[in-house]
């Protein structure tokens, strides 16, 4: 594939090729990839939990999802929800932070949040979140965000749909 999107599964061509051509030059550098949407289902809260039920028709994406499993990034860097995530699922570590609407950070915090920290780095103003510290050659630990940290101690549910939370009822 040419164009703007690069090749998905194209035998070595497109960007999927390039980023196996850059591994092979650099085996120890680390790979970042971004991207707005949401890749996964499982990058978001269930249905149940969200104030916007709306909102998980436009969470996850299957074309996406598939662009970022070929690539085999180190860590997946992706935002559009306004919820803080920090998670790892089948090798790859997705990071959100969310900067939200000031009327987000002031009604949920601690589910935009991600970090000990918000806005991130503990001033006053927004600063972008580590996520590879150059001098260490190394990722950033892991970070605290709400929704991520409940699915970590509690199990994923969706076809649990009759029960919905208190705020969104």
């Amino acid at each position: 594939g040419g164009g703007g999107g690069g090749g998905g599964g194209d035998g070595g061509g497109g960007l999927v090729g390039a980023v196996e051509e850059l591994r092979r030059l650099h085996p120890s550098a680390p790979v970042v990839t971004a991207s707005h949407f949401v890749p996964r289902v499982e990058l978001s809260l269930e249905k149940r939990y969200l104030f916007l039920p709306t909102l998980a028709k436009a969470i996850g994406s299957e074309p996406l999802r598939a662009r970022v499993e070929a690539l085999r990034p180190d860590m997946h860097v992706f935002g559009h929800t306004h919820f803080g995530w920090d998670a790892t699922l089948d090798g790859v570590r997705y990071v959100q932070a969310a900067l939200s609407y000031p009327e987000e950070r002031r009604g949920r915090l601690g589910t935009v949040a991600t970090g000990d920290h918000f806005p991130h780095g503990g001033g006053d103003e927004p600063a972008p979140l580590l996520v590879w510290d150059g001098a260490a050659r190394e990722f950033a630990p892991r970070y605290r965000a709400g929704w991520s940290a409940f699915y970590d101690a509690n199990p994923r549910r969706p076809a649990l749909t009759h029960l919905l939370a208190p705020y969104v009822a």
